[in-house]
């Protein structure tokens, strides 16, 4: 399916982009890939990262509640995610971080912040963040 509508190009495929995001495709190289694999083509070539970033930038000054799917709004609903992920795995009985990560990498579950493999470090991190990224008030 070729994308010819240009006036309407960044409002239907930021949509569709916050969707993947949503779904753990984080990365804009990734994000990429996955609309070339769907036929989405831009008006000349194939989608790139930084045309997506471009477009992106473009979809939430355009659209104010599109800000919620990036940065920092998005890795706290992804980091809260994975902690009720973890702690539904601590419940049944794995309580290693290393076996945590393997059923975390199993299910195809990614981390919140890099949509990368889960550690042991990484699930320790995010498990432990909530209670340690607390900050002091201003004096």
């Amino acid at each position: 399916m070729k994308v010819t509508d240009h006036t309407r190009v960044p409002a239907q495929l930021g949509y569709l982009l916050d969707e993947l995001r949503r779904a753990g495709v984080t990365t804009y190289a990734d994000l990429a890939t996955a609309l070339n694999r769907q036929g989405l083509r831009p008006a000349r070539g194939r989608w790139n990262a930084h045309g997506l970033y471009l477009l992106m930038r473009r979809h939430r000054r355009a659209h104010p509640a599109a800000r919620l799917n990036a940065g920092r709004a998005l890795y706290s609903r992804r980091a809260a995610e994975a902690r009720r992920l973890i702690g539904r795995l601590k419940r049944r009985g794995l309580h290693k971080a290393s076996l945590i990560a393997g059923a975390l990498n199993a299910r195809g579950s990614t981390t919140p912040r890099h949509g990368r493999l889960w550690t042991a470090r990484s699930v320790a991190r995010v498990w432990q963040g909530s209670r340690r990224r607390r900050r002091l008030p201003h004096r």
